[in-house]
């Protein structure tokens, strides 16, 4: 399907422009670990099989598991943007900074967007509605997370790490795994960002 595989190149090219002008923080930091721990065979179709014959694939017969670099980003993404969607100052009944004001206004933003886009691929019904901006803007970070739940739903992508075999006893080491890539937590616009944040929020990303 030359037109689809035409259309999908225009949107991943312009997908990487947005990120590599934009940055990107937390939701690729942690998709590392998520990747490289790959827990037993797990693969999504579409992607060719290898046998890799590694030593410590023996187990397994050979196979070496998958977890596609975009699945292991976007499904940590809800939990991020809970995260980063409720400010430090707000947990600690402080006024917010102007660079929180402006995180917020961004989480607000792309949850109108996706939910405009949301409506337009629905239709208009009882059950498929937008929230306020006044409820957006009262979570931010839920109202960005519920819209981006709602797409991946639509899109048969899987919800949660524990979809992809992870569980309860995971949590740390994916955490650890997480703490090396200073270069992208670093620019979370919610900080600090450490190991017991990190475990957080793999927790929270195990069922989204």
């Amino acid at each position: 399907d030359e037109e689809a595989r035409s259309k999908m190149c225009l949107a991943a090219s312009s997908a990487g422009m947005g990120f590599g002008n934009a940055g990107v923080h937390l939701c690729h930091g942690m998709s590392y670990a998520v990747a490289s721990q790959v827990k037993g065979d797990f693969w999504v179709d579409g992607y060719q099989r290898m046998d890799c014959g590694r030593d410590n694939e023996k187990d397994s017969g050979g196979k070496h598991g998958l977890v596609p670099h975009g699945l292991s980003v976007v499904i940590n993404a809800p939990a991020v943007f809970r995260f980063t969607g409720t400010p430090m100052s707000v947990m600690n009944d402080a006024a917010m900074s102007p660079a929180e004001e402006y995180s917020m206004d961004r989480h607000v933003e792309c949850a109108t967007i996706l939910a405009n886009a949301r409506m337009k691929r629905r239709g208009s019904t009882a059950a498929n509605r937008v929230i306020s901006e006044k409820a957006m803007r009262e979570k931010p970070g839920e109202a960005l997370s519920n819209e981006l739940l709602e797409l991946m739903n639509d899109l048969n992508i899987p919800i949660g790490i524990r979809s992809l075999g992870y569980n309860e006893n995971d949590i740390e080491e994916l955490a650890k795994g997480t703490l090396p890539q200073h270069r992208v937590t670093k620019l979370s616009p919610r900080q600090p960002v450490g190991l017991e944040e990190l475990k957080i929020l793999f927790t929270e990303a195990l069922d989204n």
